[in-house]
């Protein structure tokens, strides 16, 4: 049985030649236990007042019809959860009863009944000869790379029990551990052992500011670096993943301005930082300087993406927008139909993939004015994440749905239901995990391919 020691620091699979780094975080972990409010978790609260009352899946809407769209509250002010970052979900909507069957889903897709953490108490699987003994698709040809596949099942490993709305959230199979981020702070889970709902993070990493809360987190795609930022804040936080004991290391100043999207290139050292007011702002990682500011988003920026020296924005103006890094031009904008809540870059295509508010899902080519309509959910999407080799990605919103896509034509391969809408997601670099943030808490689910 695995324990919580030094061992869970292991490269990715394939990369075991490499010596380890022996890190000894704070074990100490530091919760708050108080109620959370109506007025702040209007969201959580709704969906657990109306827990009992069984819906119907909903049709999907045409290609035109979207959704209502929710309402921003202004920069300046404390922002509530129905801003243009967390839509409203429908009044008329309601989760699911505790195992509810009533909705049907794909084949493979191991269903396991929320509140029952004890169904699926096993130890996820890290060695990669389980990886490669799970690979036996009936259809897999001959010297078929694994890179080529998409999922053929998900099976719920693990909840961890955050306590407040999780906004934001990242997962390391570096370190093997999962971030996940709420108002008051983040808290950092280990992936090795045997739990199924686990309550103890092994570390807290508290929000100090009075009158201050975190919106967003990002990890860095060596996992040495964890970045946050949020509202009422003098500047963006770097944490120090690689030291004795968690820090902060850098602070990327942004005094007056409210966080929405984080991203990073790490080759160029820069650090990237969308803002309610319009701003995109570039940092220098070397020594915390404002590199270049980008204006002109009057309704503020939701989603950003770098890829190379093209700068992806999305937003509540239905715009998407693309930035060079090179050039001081005005950025070529591709207009849509409704607001772009959450972008992806495809690692291997030249692709952006935009989930928007009325539920429809696009690809837009980055090297053309090409694009075309990739699937459609239900509701609200509030996150899309493409896989490490961009053969399908994760979808989630406020259907309550992790649903996987393939590409190129955006088929949906299966869904997994959750029981609250699902605020994001994101996928282990080694694509072996999937996380959702749900509600007050995070599951963590292991791809079968």
């Amino acid at each position: 049985m695995a324990t919580r020691s030094s061992d869970w620091l292991r490269r990715p699979l394939g990369e075991d030649n490499q010596p380890e780094t022996q890190l000894f975080w704070d074990k100490e972990p530091w919760f708050w236990h108080d109620t959370l409010t109506e007025q702040l978790w209007r969201i959580f609260a709704g969906v657990h007042d109306e827990k009992a009352k069984p819906r119907d899946r909903q049709q999907a809407p045409g290609l035109g019809q979207e959704s209502k769209a929710p309402a921003s509250c202004d920069p300046g002010t404390d922002p509530c959860p129905e801003d243009a970052s967390t839509p409203r979900p429908p009044e008329a909507s309601s989760s699911p009863p505790e195992g509810s069957q009533d909705r049907s889903t794909s084949w493979g897709v191991v269903q396991e009944p929320p509140g029952r953490a004890s169904r699926f108490l096993q130890s996820i699987s890290w060695d990669p000869e389980d990886f490669e003994d799970a690979w036996k698709r009936p259809d897999a040809l001959p010297g078929q790379s694994k890179r080529l596949a998409v999922p053929c099942k998900l099976e719920k490993m693990r909840i961890l029990a955050h306590g407040e709305l999780v906004l934001a959230m990242a997962i390391s199979s570096f370190t093997r551990h999962v971030f996940t981020c709420g108002r008051r702070g983040i808290k950092v889970w280990s992936l090795t052992g045997q739990v199924a709902e686990d309550r103890f993070p092994e570390s807290h990493l508290p929000i100090q500011t009075p009158g201050a809360f975190l919106r967003t987190c990002l990890l860095s795609s060596n996992s040495r670096s964890l970045l946050s930022g949020g509202y009422n804040l003098a500047s963006v936080s770097v944490w120090d993943l690689a030291a004795p004991s968690l820090h902060v290391k850098e602070q990327l100043p942004c005094a007056g301005l409210n966080c929405q999207a984080l991203d990073a290139n790490l080759d160029a050292n820069l650090a990237f930082a969308s803002f309610t007011n319009g701003v995109v702002r570039i940092w220098d990682l070397r020594d915390q300087s404002v590199v270049r500011d980008l204006k002109g988003y009057p309704d503020g920026v939701k989603s950003i993406v770098v890829k190379g020296y093209n700068i992806w924005t999305g937003g509540p103006d239905a715009c998407l927008r693309c930035w060079d890094q090179r050039t001081i031009m005005k950025p070529l904008e591709y207009q849509f139909k409704s607001q772009i809540m959450s972008l992806s870059h495809s690692p291997q295509e030249d692709w952006v993939l935009l989930g928007m508010a009325n539920g429809q899902q696009w690809l837009q080519s980055t090297s053309g004015s090409q694009r075309h309509m990739v699937g459609q959910k239900d509701s609200v999407i509030l996150s899309v994440k493409f896989s490490p080799f961009g053969q399908w990605w994760a979808s989630v919103g406020m259907d309550d749905f992790l649903g996987v896509y393939s590409m190129p034509a955006g088929t949906k391969v299966f869904e997994v239901p959750e029981t609250s809408p699902v605020t994001c997601c994101d996928v282990s670099s080694n694509n072996r995990l999937v996380v959702t943030g749900s509600g007050d808490h995070a599951s963590v689910y292991q791809i079968t391919y």
